[in-house]
C-alpha cells in the first residue's frame, strides 16, 4: 500500500437538513453519527476518478497544504476504513493533519475543525465537527466517518463524474505554548485542489539517467536529474 499526495490548484438520507454539523470529543470519534449542514470550507479538495482511488488500494491521500492562522494543515481521506475492527460497513474517513515544520516544541494547538463532503445536488457542505490536540508527536488527528462507502459510490449527490469534494474548515485554534500567544481564525478565501488519479496499468515505461562526472556527486548535497515528462505531469 501506499500514499497519494495531491498538487495544489486551487444527504445522505440520515443528514440533519439546516443543523449546523454536531460537536465531537476532545480528540475526535469514528462515530459515523448523522451528517448537519456545515460552514463553506478553508480548503475545498476534489477528488477525480475517486473509484481508481479505490483500485490502486492505497491506504489513504493527503491534500497539499493550505494555510490558515501561520500553520501548514493538510486533508486526508481514507477510503475503506471501518468504525472498529471487525466492523462489515466501509466508510470514507477524513482527518486533519498539521504540518510538523509550522510546530514549535513544546507547543500544544487545540484545533476545532469541521470535516465535510459536498452535495452538488443541492450545493451545501455536510459535515461533522471533531477536536484534536495538535504537537509534535501527535500532527494527525483520529479519522471521522463520514460517509459509508458504497452509499458514496452509489450516490449521485455526492459522487458526480467520479469525482467527490471534500472540505475542511478550521472553527477555533487555542495554542498552549511557553510563548503565550494568542491566534485568531481570520476569515479567508477558500483554498481549491485537485487531486487526479492515475489507473493501474496505463503508465508504462522507464526513464533512465545517464550521469556525467559521477565521481564528483560528493562535492554536492544532491543532484536533479533533466526533467522528464510522464502521466501529463513533469518530474
Amino acid at each position: 500500500s501506499f500514499q497519494l499526495r495531491s498538487a495544489p490548484e486551487t444527504k445522505p438520507e440520515e443528514e440533519s437538513r439546516g443543523r449546523p454539523a454536531g460537536a465531537m470529543g476532545n480528540t475526535g470519534s469514528t462515530s459515523p453519527a448523522s451528517l448537519g449542514k456545515a460552514h463553506v470550507p478553508h480548503l475545498q479538495w476534489k477528488v477525480h476518478d475517486f473509484s481508481a482511488l479505490l483500485e490502486t488500494g492505497a491506504k489513504s491521500a493527503k491534500s497539499a497544504h493550505f494555510h490558515c492562522s501561520g500553520y501548514k494543515w493538510f486533508l486526508k481521506v481514507t477510503p475503506p476504513m471501518h468504525q472498529k475492527p471487525g466492523a462489515e460497513t466501509p466508510y470514507v474517513g477524513l482527518s486533519l493533519k498539521l504540518g510538523r515544520t509550522t510546530l514549535k516544541p513544546g507547543d500544544t494547538v487545540n484545533a476545532v475543525f469541521e470535516l465535510s463532503v459536498y452535495n452538488h445536488a443541492k450545493k451545501i457542505y455536510y459535515g461533522r465537527k471533531a477536536t484534536h490536540n495538535f504537537d509534535l508527536n501527535n500532527t494527525c488527528s483520529k479519522d471521522e466517518c463520514l460517509i459509508p462507502l458504497q452509499k458514496l459510490l452509489k450516490s449521485s449527490a455526492f459522487l458526480v463524474d467520479d469525482s467527490c469534494v471534500f472540505g475542511v474548515k478550521i472553527l477555533k485554534i487555542k495554542v498552549c505554548s511557553p510563548e503565550k500567544k494568542a491566534v485568531m481564525v481570520l476569515k479567508k478565501a477558500t483554498t481549491l485542489q485537485n487531486l487526479f488519479i492515475q489507473k493501474k496499468g496505463l503508465i508504462k515505461g522507464t526513464y533512465t539517467w545517464t550521469m556525467d562526472n559521477y565521481h564528483e556527486l560528493d562535492l554536492k548535497r544532491y543532484v536533479c536529474s533533466p526533467t522528464f515528462e510522464v502521466g501529463g505531469h513533469k518530474w
